[in-house]
């Protein structure tokens, strides 16, 4: 009798797994381009086709196949051929990473799988995105709003004790311990102790951070929290593509890891780097220049961001195309020049992309 109890149990239990078991996905992950024209929001290919016409009010880069866009006040999700698979029922929608989305019902913030069902109760004042398999979410505390992590099932790997937090990245993720800003590591310990008025996320093994409050100066720390590049700056920029953009008085200059200038020039304003190549604005033209101050794309465009996968979008008179590296025009200017659209393409590819989207 206790063998058949214990074998039911069994049995059971590995029946509840298979139902908390989540459902794979597999979604078409080729490369779509977010467009406006004429007021309204779309998707081109890498040729410039048009492959979801242009229908929302508002919309949101692809990513993981999937992309947030605004239908009758509410927003749902779409794949990559227009199909609306996780139907508008959200009054907000951030972007899919680690095949999580954060979503907000009456204020309050959760997260949905790629399914669209709910993986975490809706109880968050505010989220960041899954990066290094954890999110930052800010709940309500009896002694005010604190910020701690969860993993992919929404339980607490790390929990909410910090004033604020920011993403993990290399590992690492910054969080605020009364009024300065330390570094953790993915199990809560902090690996860095605060020290900083303001701290950024990891990019190529480097952190930028300011000291001596609101009007000190920026530096880099590594992984280990020395100051490998002297607090000297009064602004810059996270680095990409092993450069990073460093103000002192009124011009920027281009440094390598190292601290050391890349090219021997000063710019009136910053650039970012990507794929060898940086957006920069000569006697009101934007080109683009290589890491040895050589202009390879002659300035000629109105305005223009990075390269992703061998494409930058350009600013030609008031409308917007995407040319390749050689400078050549490979989508017509015939979009609308959307400045918000534009910052959230360079903000993404900057903080969260990690492989590039399959052409098709």
């Amino acid at each position: 009798m206790n063998r058949i109890l214990i074998l039911a149990l069994a049995l059971l239990t590995l029946c509840t797994a298979c139902q908390r078991e989540e459902k794979k996905v597999v979604l078409d992950n080729s490369l779509r381009l977010l467009v406006k024209f004429n007021g309204k929001y779309g998707y081109c290919d890498r040729g410039g086709t048009t492959v979801i016409p242009p229908q929302f009010d508002s919309a949101s880069l692809f990513s993981e196949g999937l992309a947030a866009v605004h239908v009758n006040g509410k927003d749902g999700f779409i794949d990559a051929n227009g199909n609306m698979v996780i139907p508008p029922g959200f009054d907000r929608a951030s972007i899919f990473l680690n095949g999580r989305a954060s979503v907000q019902k009456g204020g309050k913030w959760g997260y949905i799988n790629q399914t669209g069902k709910a993986v975490t109760d809706f109880d968050y004042l505010s989220t960041f995105a899954f990066t290094d398999g954890l999110a930052a979410v800010v709940v309500a505390k009896e002694n005010g709003a604190k910020a701690g992590f969860i993993d992919a099932s929404g339980k607490y790997a790390i929990t909410p004790r910090f004033d604020d937090a920011a993403q993990f990245s290399e590992g690492l993720a910054a969080v605020k311990i009364g009024n300065k800003y330390g570094y953790i590591d993915k199990s809560g310990k902090v690996v860095i102790p605060e020290q900083f008025f303001q701290a950024a996320m990891f990019r190529d093994g480097l952190a930028m951070v300011k000291i001596n409050g609101k009007f000190g100066m920026v530096g880099f720390i590594d992984h280990a929290g020395t100051m490998v590049i002297p607090a000297q700056y009064s602004e810059a920029t996270n680095f990409n593509d092993g450069v990073a953009a460093v103000k002192k008085k009124d011009t920027w200059q281009l440094i390598d890891k190292t601290g050391k200038p890349i090219i021997d020039q000063e710019f009136p304003s910053p650039t970012i780097f990507t794929e060898g190549l940086a957006p920069m604005m000569v006697k009101g033209k934007v080109g683009y220049m290589d890491k040895q101050g050589k202009m390879v794309i002659k300035p000629q465009f109105a305005a223009g961001s990075i390269f992703v996968s061998g494409l930058a979008p350009v600013k030609v008179g008031e409308k917007c195309g995407f040319i390749d590296k050689t400078g050549k025009i490979v989508i017509e200017a015939r979009f609308e020049w959307d400045q918000r659209s534009i910052d959230q393409y360079t903000h993404f590819n900057t903080h969260f992309r990690a492989g590039a989207p399959k052409d098709k």
